[in-house]
C-alpha cells in the first residue's frame, strides 16, 4: 500500500473541496491505513485523528442489515417473513401489500412508496410513530417493480429487532456488533456520544448564492448539531479506527458476527437500478465510470468497477457525508467520512482511493466531480432565479396576516402551526421553524431555521386560508383550528 501517495492524494482532494476534517480507513490484504485529516472544527486547531468520531449517515443501513442477518442465523426471523408476522400494527395504503411485505422488501427499497423525507426533520416522532404514518405514504411505483430509496423501511427493520429480541436497536447493535468487533468509539446515535471527547463538528456552506441543497462548493462553517438518535437508517457515529474493524469483518464474510450464508444474502444483488439519473447514484452515473451493472443488495449498492465486484454505500447526516466500500474478491475496503453537509468529496475519494489500490489511475476524480457539481449548481440556481422572477408586490395588513394563522394538518406529515409574530408569519413543524416571506397572493416562501441544510419551500394557501399546500412535498394541509 502506497501510504505516501494516499496521504498526498487524499489531502489534495480535501483541500480542493474545502473540507475541514475527514476520517479515512483503508484495508488491503494484511495492510491497514487509518488516519484523520484536517480539523474537527473550521478555524480551530483541534486536529482530526483516527479516533475522532464522525456521523456516517446512511452507511448505517449496512449495519442494520447485518443485525437482521444475525437474527436470521439464529432462526428468530427469515428474510422472507411477512413483516406483520412480527409487527402486527405495520400497515401500508393497500391491505394486500401490507400482508405481503417481507423483511427482504424492507432492506432493498422495493415498496414503491414516496420518500417523505421531511418527516425526519420533525424530530418529535418515534420510530413507531413513523411506521404508523407509513399507511399514508403514496405509491409512486408498483410493489417490487422498482428500486426507490427511502429511510422508513430501515426504521421498521429496527422495530423488528426490538420485537424478536426484546432489545432496542441501539442496545442490540452495541452488544452484538460494536462490542464483538472492538468498535469502542462507535455509538448508535447522538444521544449516546455522552462524554466522548474528540468529536468532529458538523459544517455547511451558509453563503446563500445557491440553494442549500446544491451548495457543493464554497467555504463551510460550523453549524449546530442535528441530534439524530435511534435511527436504524442513519444515526451511527464512529471513527476511522472503528471503521477499519468493520471493514475487516466485511472482508472475512461477516465473521465473527455473521454466518457465510447470511452474509452472502446481504451482499447479493436484490434489485436492479433502473432510473439512475433520478437516483442517489446520479453523480456517479453521470461520469459513467467503468461500471457494467448497478444493483442494490440488502443495505448495499452492489456493482462492478474495473471488472471487480464492489459493494458501496454513501451516507449523509446534516453536517456530514460518508462512503464505505469493499471489494470482496480483492480483500480490500475503504471508508471515508467528512464533516461537511453538501459535498461530493467523499464520492471523489471513493473512486480515487479505489484506483490507487487497483493500480488503475488515470482520471482526476476530484476535478470531474467538481465539474458535475458546478453544472448542477448552475442548473438549479437558474431554475430558482427564473421562479423568483414571478414575485409580486404584496402588502399584508395585520388583519390579513391573522387570516392565515391557525393549525393545519396532513395525514402523513402531521400538524403545522402558522402564527403571527409582529408584522410577519411564522410556521412551525415539530422542531422545524420557518419565517414566511410574501411571494404573491396567498403564496409565501418559507425560510427554514436549519440554515445551510434545508431548501426554502413554497407555501400556498387557498383563497379562504382553509388549507395550505407545501409545494415541495406535494402535500396539502387542512385547517383544523
Amino acid at each position: 500500500m502506497n501510504t505516501q501517495q494516499l496521504n498526498e492524494t487524499i489531502s489534495s482532494t480535501l483541500s480542493a473541496w474545502n473540507i475541514p476534517g475527514a476520517a479515512v480507513a483503508i484495508i488491503q490484504g494484511d495492510e491497514e491505513f487509518t488516519r484523520g485529516f484536517g480539523v474537527r472544527e473550521a478555524g480551530n486547531s483541534g486536529y482530526v485523528d483516527a479516533d475522532t468520531i464522525f456521523a456516517i449517515g446512511s452507511t448505517s443501513k449496512a449495519f442494520t442489515s447485518a443485525l437482521i442477518g444475525m437474527l436470521v442465523d439464529e432462526g428468530k426471523l427469515g428474510w422472507d417473513d411477512p413483516v406483520v408476522k412480527h409487527l402486527p400494527d405495520f400497515e401500508l395504503y393497500d391491505p394486500w401489500i401490507t400482508q405481503n411485505v417481507t423483511v427482504r422488501d424492507l432492506l432493498c427499497h422495493r415498496l414503491g412508496l414516496e420518500r417523505a423525507q421531511r418527516l425526519y426533520y420533525h424530530q418529535g416522532y418515534t420510530q413507531r410513530d413513523l411506521m404508523h404514518r407509513m399507511k399514508y405514504l403514496r405509491p409512486t411505483a408498483g410493489f417490487r417493480t422498482q428500486f426507490q430509496y427511502a429511510n422508513q423501511q430501515f426504521g421498521v427493520a429496527g422495530l423488528l429487532i426490538d420485537a424478536v429480541t426484546g432489545q432496542t436497536w441501539d442496545d442490540f447493535i452495541t452488544s452484538r456488533l460494536f462490542q464483538p468487533l472492538g468498535m469502542t468509539r462507535s455509538v448508535s446515535g447522538y444521544d449516546r456520544i455522552g462524554d466522548f471527547a474528540n468529536v468532529a463538528l458538523p459544517h455547511a456552506v451558509l453563503d446563500e448564492t445557491y440553494p442549500a441543497g446544491v451548495r457543493f462548493l464554497g467555504q463551510p462553517e460550523s453549524i449546530p448539531w442535528y441530534k439524530l438518535s435511534h435511527e436504524p437508517a442513519g444515526s451511527i457515529h464512529t471513527s476511522a479506527n472503528d471503521l477499519a474493524r468493520w471493514l475487516r469483518a466485511l472482508l472475512t464474510n461477516g465473521a465473527p458476527v455473521l454466518q457465510p450464508a447470511a452474509f452472502n444474502e446481504i451482499t447479493s444483488p436484490q434489485m436492479l437500478m433502473q432510473d439512475l439519473m433520478n437516483s442517489e447514484l446520479a453523480p456517479l452515473y453521470v461520469l459513467q465510470p467503468a461500471t457494467r451493472f448497478w444493483t442494490y443488495g440488502l443495505g448495499w449498492w452492489v456493482m462492478d468497477y474495473h471488472g471487480e465486484k464492489v459493494l458501496m454505500h454513501g451516507g449523509q447526516m446534516p453536517g456530514f457525508n460518508s462512503a464505505v466500500a469493499f471489494f470482496p474478491e480483492r480483500k480490500m475496503g475503504l471508508a471515508v467520512a467528512v464533516n461537511v453537509h453538501q459535498t461530493l468529496a467523499h464520492a471523489a475519494l471513493f473512486y480515487t482511493i479505489s484506483d490507487i489500490l487497483l493500480e488503475k489511475q488515470g482520471r482526476d476524480w476530484s476535478s470531474e466531480f467538481q465539474m458535475v457539481a458546478q453544472g448542477y449548481m448552475a442548473e438549479v440556481k437558474s431554475g430558482v432565479d427564473q421562479f423568483l422572477l414571478g414575485r409580486e408586490h404584496v402588502s399584508l395588513s395585520a388583519q390579513k396576516l391573522d387570516n392565515y394563522a391557525g393549525t393545519f394538518s396532513n395525514d402523513l406529515f402531521g400538524e403545522m402551526l402558522v402564527t403571527v409574530e409582529g408584522n410577519s408569519l411564522r410556521l412551525a413543524y415539530g422542531s422545524l421553524h420557518a419565517s414566511l416571506e410574501p411571494f404573491k397572493a396567498n403564496t409565501f416562501i418559507a425560510h427554514w431555521n436549519l440554515k445551510g441544510l434545508q431548501d426554502d419551500s413554497i407555501i400556498a394557501f387557498d383563497s379562504g386560508a382553509k388549507s395550505l399546500i407545501l409545494v415541495n412535498d406535494r402535500a396539502e394541509y387542512r385547517r383544523i383550528a
